[in-house]
C-alpha cells in the first residue's frame, strides 16, 4: 500500500495518483531495459517486479516467452525420449526453434490466465498484462539455461541427449547429471522468482503469493506426470 502524503489515504501499491485527492504518488516507467531488468531480478527481485508492473510497455515479454517455448519443446522431446523421431540433430533443433515461439506464448498466456483466476480467489486484483509480464520475466532462469547449458548438452551428447538408445546417462553419467541438475536448478529459480513476482502483479501478500506459486507448481507437475503417461 502507498499512503498519500497529502491526504493520508491508502492506495494500491501500483497507483500513480491518489484515489482520494488525486495527488501524484509515483512515476510510471516508460520502457524496460532487458539486461538491467534481468540483473535486477537477480539482485532485488521484488523491487524489479514492481518496476516491471509500473512499466507502460512490458518490453521483451514476447521474446522471453518465445525462448521459454523453445526450452519447453526441447524439454518435452528430452522427457519423452523422442530424439529418434527426427532425422538428425539439425532437424530437431530447427523444429524446436520454429515451434518454440508460438508454444511459449500460448503457454505463458494460459498460465497467466490461470494465475489471475486463482489470484482472484485469494483477493488479488492485478491486471492480466502485469501477470503475463511477471510470468515471462520469472522464466528468465530457464532462458539462461537454454542459452548457456543447452549448447553444451548437444555438443557433448548430440541427438543421443534426447533418446534412450543408448541413454545419455550411460554415455557420460557425471556430465549428464550435472547438466540436467543445472536445468532443474533453473526451473526452481524460476519458481522462486514467480513467488516474488505474484504479490506485486496481483497485489497480494507474500505468503499468498508463495502459496499461489506452490499451487501453480503442483498443477504443472501434475501436467508433466500426465504427459509421461501419454
Amino acid at each position: 500500500m502507498i499512503i498519500c502524503t497529502v491526504c493520508g489515504a491508502q492506495n494500491d501499491a501500483l497507483a500513480i495518483v491518489c484515489s482520494s485527492c488525486k495527488s501524484f504518488l509515483q512515476t510510471k516507467v516508460d520502457n524496460l531495459n532487458l539486461f538491467e531488468t534481468l540483473w535486477g531480478l537477480m539482485e532485488t527481485p521484488g523491487a524489479t517486479f514492481r518496476r516491471i508492473a509500473l512499466a507502460r510497455h512490458k518490453n521483451y515479454t514476447v521474446l522471453l516467452s518465445s525462448l521459454l517455448g523453445c526450452s519447453l519443446v526441447f524439454g518435452v522431446v528430452w522427457y519423452k525420449a523422442l530424439g529418434a523421431s527426427f532425422a538428425n540433430l539439425a532437424m530437431l533443433v530447427l523444429s524446436g526453434a520454429v515451434a518454440g515461439p508460438p508454444v511459449g506464448t500460448a503457454f505463458v498466456v494460459l498460465l497467466a490466465l490461470l494465475i489471475r483466476a486463482l489470484g482472484r480467489i485469494v483477493g488479488g486484483k492485478g491486471s492480466f498484462k502485469n501477470v503475463f509480464a511477471a510470468v515471462a520475466y520469472a522464466a528468465s532462469p530457464v532462458v539462461y539455461s537454454l542459452v548457456l547449458v543447452f549448447p553444451i548438452q548437444i555438443a557433448i551428447f548430440g541427438i543421443y541427449f534426447f533418446g534412450n538408445n543408448p541413454p545419455p546417462a550411460v554415455i557420460n553419467p557425471a556430465l549428464y547429471y550435472v547438466l540436467v541438475g543445472i536445468d532443474g536448478a533453473a526451473v526452481l529459480w524460476s519458481g522462486m522468482l514467480l513467488a516474488a513476482g505474484l504479490p506485486v502483479a496481483l497485489g497480494i501478500s507474500r505468503g499468498r503469493g508463495a502459496a499461489l506459486a506452490v499451487a501453480v507448481a503442483l498443477i504443472l507437475g501434475a501436467c508433466a506426470f500426465a504427459l509421461r503417461l501419454v
